[in-house]
């Protein structure tokens, strides 16, 4: 995606707002990754509806026009917004879980942190960078805007995710806060016994394991479900299927509805 106004963008792919199911007390703020758009979280989002879930699927600020956008996009903007869009739903629901894929799973954590959820749903979550990385980036950014892009991780063929051809690389320092923002986090949803549903792709070439270790490390009661036959961008993946029912059963189960 290299063109377009953001209303392009929402027409085809968010940010979407579910209609609530009579009798539903609790909604799920479905949260995409970085430099990609809602259409990479759109099954589950549309799964959790069909079960008379209510969602919002924001379109984070940055995404979806151009990679020029991103580069100037702030993470208290994207954080920002993720508050705003939790907010909102709120609005037609009594609870929220969030619900995210990799950074949005990391947004996930942190917003489930700040607003007390009844229970969170991280997808492949990113919270920590290679070691080095934000420096690098905040060393290149004057001399090398971008680099090469970091979507499309998919086993399943002829599947493409809608996102940026290119990674701008002074959006991954902000990227590197939002994961320090979410890291901080965590010690809350421990010490609330938040629930924390972790749908982990066995391979995933975005996102390394030290952010899964530091979360099942930092949050005990994460319970993680692999998904074999994913990679990073599961919800478009072979194991959607099973992503979407457990992504169900959890958020019913954890607003009190099973």
């Amino acid at each position: 995606m290299t063109s377009g106004t953001r209303a392009d963008v929402e027409h085809l792919c968010g940010p979407r707002h579910g209609v609530r199911a009579a009798g539903t007390n609790t909604g799920a703020l479905v949260l995409h990754g970085f430099t990609s758009t809602t259409d990479s979280v759109q099954p589950v989002a549309d799964a959790l509806e069909e079960a008379g879930i209510p969602t919002e699927v924001p379109l984070l600020p940055g995404h979806g026009t151009t990679w020029e956008d991103l580069s100037a996009t702030r993470a208290e903007e994207i954080l920002q917004a993720v508050t705003a869009a939790y907010d909102r739903l709120q609005t037609r629901c009594t609870e929220v879980v969030p619900v995210g894929l990799s950074m949005g799973g990391a947004l996930a954590l942190w917003v489930a942190a700040q607003k007390d959820s009844p229970g969170v749903v991280a997808i492949n979550p990113g919270l920590r960078l290679t070691p080095g990385t934000g420096l690098l980036a905040r060393l290149l950014a004057p001399v090398k805007p971008t680099l090469g892009a970091i979507a499309g991780d998919i086993a399943r063929p002829g599947v493409r995710e809608i996102a940026y051809p290119v990674t701008p690389v002074r959006a991954v320092t902000e990227l590197s806060r939002i994961f320090a923002e979410s890291r901080r986090s965590l010690p809350k949803l421990a010490d609330r016994k938040t629930p924390v549903l972790l749908l982990r792709s066995a391979i995933d070439q975005v996102v390394g394991q030290a952010s899964v270790r530091l979360l099942k490390a930092a949050v005990p009661q994460t319970r993680e479900v692999i998904l074999r036959r994913s990679r990073h961008v599961a919800p478009l993946d072979f194991d959607a299927e099973l992503l979407n029912r457990r992504s169900v059963q959890f958020v019913t189960e954890v607003s009190g509805s099973a």
